[in-house]
């Protein structure tokens, strides 16, 4: 599955976490409890390991982040259906 940066930020923020910081071509996100943040480098295609990764890191399955990604993608859809 080939998600986008921008995606996988707003799945982030779905889950409750917030901008923390970014260095170079990196945003960082976190969350309390979290035991350390989600790394995501700003280009337009993430890597199956980075998604797979944040993914453990949020302590969401497969199945979970698919579904919040489908919910980002119909909100996009829809945003630009009205612009």
């Amino acid at each position: 599955m080939r998600v986008t940066w921008q995606e996988l930020r707003a799945v982030c923020l779905l889950l409750g976490c917030s901008e923390s910081r970014v260095r170079g071509d990196h945003l960082a996100m976190t969350r309390p409890g979290m035991a350390r943040p989600v790394i995501i480098k700003m280009v337009k295609d993430l890597g199956e390991d980075i998604i797979r990764s944040n993914m453990l890191t949020l302590g969401v399955s497969r199945k979970e982040f698919e579904t919040l990604i489908a919910r980002v993608r119909r909100a996009k859809k829809l945003r630009t259906k009205h612009i």
